[in-house]
């Protein structure tokens, strides 16, 4: 067969004459699948928001060998996309909770169970200047190679002078590591911290999904399936009841003493017996927080029970009333008057943090704050020796928007967006729930807990409501285009018709104020018809 032949200097893949150029124009000369794929990739996706369009159209214009064609880029449609569940979701006993939720082109739809920021709080022109900014400096070249194992010192210093400010409590440097965002370091705690003795303790209610729901909800982590990777049985995790002061210390201590003779190995001193979840501050899914005299308490059977508390932290930063005030972290409370130098001092709190909540979850970044002998065995894992600091480009760049204000002043606008948004919220609520319904306003977070009269149940309220049949023997004629995530998804108790069945939980981080009045007025409209 004979070889083909290249084109002539200075001409495009199809031979005509292009004029000579460097940069971006010659490396597209020689490859120009990259400029019709990138037209492609832009006529056929339905996820680019204008920005992203003007991106790609800033890089097609560039692109000689693609002519007037970048023209017709401005007509690519973006369908609005907004979470909510769809019509051919599968119920079944056997199921569980089998909600399913995904984009959809309805802009009238409220899913209160889609807990995250919405497109007007993504922080798009902090990240466009932090971007330019860190590429302009030559020297960040660097970030493409591997990264430090517990991530880049200039990272972890902005980090701990920023967290310090907000936390109004000293971060140190020493005591931070960069992850990859809150679940893949969750998973690598289990995977350095546990044994297959180690016993699983969970609040209840929690951030989890359904014992046996094998189907993922928009919204939520799915603790049980990182667990379950990692070996751990949910029908033997140790559920905490929990209250307006959080979690139940004393059921706690009865659950540790009656659970403490398992077999464990105690001779590794970096494995833990029981490892316990939660979400102490603004918790998912109850907005409560664990009271600091409960704090104080859980720290010291930690240290009895070898107990490794992991704290999911995502909403620490985010108080929302005038004048909220977080109780103490329990890292803090825990490291308190330690060094990095008191070798015997073994710690028993991981923070485990994301800028999912306060920048945006697609950066896939966090970090860590625990002992630095904790740190030590991170440090020394295979995952973090043979990859380095994980997501170390997108690090370098939060690290420049930390440098420039940006995360504080996006911070500053979160709060102040997401106080307004809840206001709203509970005054609709309180104004139009009909007699027996409950809630308490949170004071930060994400999250409002509703409580039904005993006896009712959200989910088959929810079910009645999207399939058109019955419940409790009646038609419900409110047909709203509106979900919630009810109350059962989250315990792992396996008591008949799911506990918290009679609750439910509603979020406001991502619709704008006037839709989630919207979605308020067509929940209480549902709930009223519902409890009549």
């Amino acid at each position: 067969m004979e070889a083909r032949q290249p084109p002539p200097p200075n001409t495009d893949f199809r031979g005509n004459r292009t004029r000579q150029s460097s940069g971006v124009d010659s490396v597209a000369a020689r490859r120009p699948n990259i400029g019709t794929g990138l037209f492609a990739m832009a006529k056929t996706s339905k996820r680019h928001s204008q920005n992203t369009r003007n991106e790609l159209g800033a890089i097609l214009r560039r692109l000689p060998m693609l002519g007037t064609t970048t023209k017709r880029l401005r007509h690519i449609p973006t369908p609005r996309m907004t979470p909510c569940v769809t019509r051919n979701a599968r119920f079944s006993p056997s199921s569980g909770i089998a909600i399913i939720t995904k984009l959809s082109n309805d802009p009238h739809h409220v899913s209160f169970q889609y807990g995250a920021p919405g497109e007007a709080l993504m922080p798009t022109q902090v990240m466009a200047a932090a971007s330019e900014a860190f590429w302009r400096d030559k020297s960040n070249y660097t970030y493409l190679q591997y990264g430090p194992t517990l991530g880049d010192s200039e990272y972890r210093r902005h980090l701990a002078e920023f967290l310090s400010l907000r936390y109004a409590d000293t971060v140190r440097e020493e005591r931070l590591a960069l992850t990859g965002g809150a679940t893949a370091s969750f998973s690598n705690i289990i995977t350095l911290f546990t044994t297959k003795k180690t016993r699983i303790l969970v609040e209840d209610p929690t951030y989890f999904l359904a014992l046996k729901s094998r189907i993922p909800f928009s919204g939520l982590m799915p603790i049980n399936q990182v667990l379950q990777d990692h070996g751990f049985d949910p029908s033997k995790f140790l559920s905490i009841p929990t209250d307006e002061d959080g979690l139940d210390v004393a059921k706690l201590e009865q659950m540790l003493d009656a659970n403490k003779n398992t077999g464990f190995d105690s001779t590794d001193s970096s494995k833990y017996l029981f490892l316990l979840y939660m979400v102490p501050t603004y918790s998912n899914p109850t907005g409560r927080s664990t009271s600091l005299k409960r704090r104080n308490q859980l720290i010291q059977l930690a240290r009895k029970h070898n107990v490794l508390i992991v704290c999911d932290d995502v909403y620490q930063l985010l108080p929302l009333a005038p004048s909220a005030v977080p109780p103490a972290r329990l890292v803090s409370l825990d490291t308190a008057g330690s060094t990095a130098s008191e070798s015997s001092f073994r710690g028993h709190v991981i923070s485990n943090n994301s800028f999912s909540k306060i920048m945006a979850p697609g950066l896939r970044l966090g970090w860590i704050e625990t002992h630095p002998s904790l740190l030590a065995h991170i440090s020394r894992s295979g995952i973090m020796n043979s990859g380095g600091s994980p997501n170390h480009i997108v690090s370098g760049i939060i690290t420049t928007a930390l440098k420039q204000g940006g995360v504080a002043a996006h911070l500053d606008f979160l709060q102040r967006e997401y106080a307004v948004r809840l206001d709203a919220m509970c005054d609709a609520l309180q104004a139009g729930l009909p007699v027996g319904v409950s809630f308490v306003k949170p004071e930060g977070g994400f999250f409002i807990w509703l409580e039904l009269p005993a006896g009712h149940d959200a989910f088959e309220i929810l079910h009645a409501m999207q399939t058109g049949g019955l419940y409790q023997g009646k038609k419900l004629l409110a047909r709203v285009k509106m979900s919630f995530a009810p109350g059962r998804l989250f315990t792992s108790s396996s008591d008949k018709g799911g506990r918290f069945s009679n609750c439910l939980r509603l979020t406001f981080a991502f619709y704008p104020k006037e839709q989630l009045l919207v979605g308020v007025q067509g929940l209480c409209a549902l709930l009223k018809e519902a409890l009549a």
